[in-house]
């Protein structure tokens, strides 16, 4: 299970740069690159940037969507054990399926705007008429989408098995049968010795009239 998770975890990671760093480029590199060329030219370079960029774009859309289902479920699924809540409700109690609403939502219209971009339909066609406004738009909420994964990221910690009890640690009280034991654990021995051998070496004291 830890591989599989981990696969999926590498698999969202990849599907967000390769959407979020496609869309970042295009609105800060590409689009100022080719807004001091005529007409003709800038809209065959759209056109070139459409056909290499779109098999990117269905992929990433495709891995984030694969990705993020598989791990939604799985945790959803670990989340009703009794490690994480005596009644199986941990996710109601963080609120994470609102967090996860909202992400979700946010990351659709993210997807629509992409696959607008790069698409050639002409029910996206008002998109590729003003590039710039809805790349930044797209990215907006990309970060947003960002932020709300890092967000629920910090829930996925879960509980600590491994953890010490909470409160002050109480020792036990020492056994009255056991503590002359205790005491005389060093007498015979060499640790024992050496604290007794300076008063054997100690000079009587003088005897007083």
């Amino acid at each position: 299970m830890d591989a599989v998770l981990l696969l999926l975890r590498w698999a969202h990671i990849l599907g967000a740069v390769l959407t979020a760093g496609g869309l970042f480029f295009s609105r800060f590199a590409v689009l100022p690159a080719v807004a001091d060329t005529d007409e003709a030219t800038r809209e065959k370079l759209h056109e070139a940037l459409r056909r290499r960029w779109l098999p990117w774009v269905i992929g990433g859309i495709t891995l984030l969507l694969v990705s993020g289902v598989a791990n939604f479920l799985l945790f959803n699924a670990a989340t009703k054990g009794p490690a994480w809540s005596a009644n199986g409700d941990w996710m109601r109690q963080h609120n994470y399926h609102l967090i996860f609403g909202i992400k979700f939502l946010l990351a659709l219209g993210v997807f629509y705007l992409a696959s607008g971009l790069v698409g050639r339909g002409g029910g996206t066609a008002w998109i590729r008429r003003d590039r710039g406004l809805w790349m930044s738009v797209a990215l907006g909420l990309a970060v947003a989408v960002i932020m709300l994964s890092g967000w629920l990221r910090n829930l996925h910690t879960g509980p600590n098995p491994g953890a010490e009890p909470e409160g002050v640690a109480v020792e036990s009280p020492v056994d009255p049968a056991a503590a002359p034991a205790a005491e005389d654990r060093y007498r015979d021995s060499e640790a024992g010795a050496a604290f007794r051998e300076p008063e054997a070496a100690k000079p009587p004291s003088p005897a007083t009239d």
